[in-house]
């Protein structure tokens, strides 16, 4: 599937319990959360998990621009 680089950030995180933190990759066409979208990583610590999809984010940004990617392809 070839998304569009103005898709927002590839790796997300969903908070599935109190203690309980879902790295996950958008997948769906429209770059919305979706049932379908890859987990990644769990944590159960919230600040920890958004540090880790922000690094996800910011590395995955970086290959774009080094491999002149217009458009990213999603897994």
């Amino acid at each position: 599937m070839i998304v569009s680089k103005e898709m927002k950030d590839r790796y997300y995180v969903q908070r599935l319990t109190e203690q309980i933190f879902l790295i996950r990759e958008r997948t769906s066409a429209d770059g919305e959360p979706g049932p379908d979208d890859r987990i990644v990583r769990s944590f159960d610590v919230r600040h920890d998990a958004y540090m880790y999809a922000d690094s996800m984010n910011n590395k995955q940004k970086e290959l774009d621009e080094q491999l002149g990617r217009r458009e990213q392809h999603a897994l």
